[in-house]
């Protein structure tokens, strides 16, 4: 089992700070691989996200602890023969973690119940990452509660494919209850996020272009958890629909 220490820089902005960004980065860094055929450079993702009945998870990001992590299974599509990702998401002040192990989707229902498993062919690594995955999410008494979607625009570094400039549009929410990702499904409720989220991401240093952008772009950070805003958006829908009954 290997987590990836990482930081990532959030932002935002409108669109036209995203395509001043862009102009400045492009010479540093190549459109991501599952998005480079697209004329738009984007792709879907839908995730899963996992928490107990109270939303501890949900209050812990909230109340901004500096220690917490987060439970997702990811997909970028529908098609029953594609893996989903099961991930885990660390924060340890301002250096993020990642655990991350494709599985075949039709196990998730027995993942999700804490069942023993087997993946044929896989490395004692990806062995090790479900066993982590479950024992965290045993341990928080976790269970599907909502599916976040977007789309990604993504490029990674030329020099150094950890290096990631991302600018995440169209967010949506739907309640989950369910051992299952859909990207799909006209329930999905909107998001409002007031611009888009930009991330700049990267190990160890930050490159001097990244830096110099964030200078002369004046990027502000901002704290947005796609999770804590799209669980926000169910309950003011929620309240809404009680009001009016």
């Amino acid at each position: 089992m290997s987590y990836r220490n990482r930081f990532e820089c959030k932002f935002v902005v409108p669109e036209s700070v995203v395509a001043s960004v862009l102009r400045r980065v492009l010479p540093y860094v190549a459109p991501d691989p599952f998005a480079a055929r697209r004329p738009d450079h984007t792709y879907t993702i839908a995730s899963l996200y996992l928490d107990d009945h109270a939303q501890s998870l949900y209050r812990e990001t909230v109340e901004g602890q500096a220690e917490r992590f987060k439970l997702r299974v990811r997909a970028y599509d529908d098609d029953p023969a594609s893996p989903v990702f099961l991930e885990v998401k660390r924060r340890h002040d301002r250096v993020v973690q990642k655990m991350r192990c494709p599985i075949p989707r039709h196990l998730l229902p027995a993942v999700l119940a804490g069942e023993a498993v087997d993946l044929p062919g896989a490395s004692p690594s990806k062995r090790a990452s479900l066993a982590e995955f479950q024992r965290l999410m045993l341990l928080a008494r976790a269970v599907p509660q909502a599916t976040v979607k977007y789309q990604r625009q993504a490029y990674a570094g030329l020099d150094d494919p950890e290096v990631r400039v991302t600018a995440d549009r169209r967010l949506c929410v739907l309640p989950e209850r369910d051992a299952l990702v859909r990207v799909h499904d006209p329930r999905f409720v909107t998001v409002p996020t007031h611009g888009v989220i930009l991330e700049l991401k990267f190990t160890n240093r930050i490159p001097p272009w990244m830096a110099e952008t964030m200078r002369v772009c004046d990027l502000r950070r901002r704290s947005f958890s796609k999770y804590c805003n799209s669980v926000d958006a169910l309950i003011g829908r929620q309240s809404a629909a009680q009001l009016e009954t």
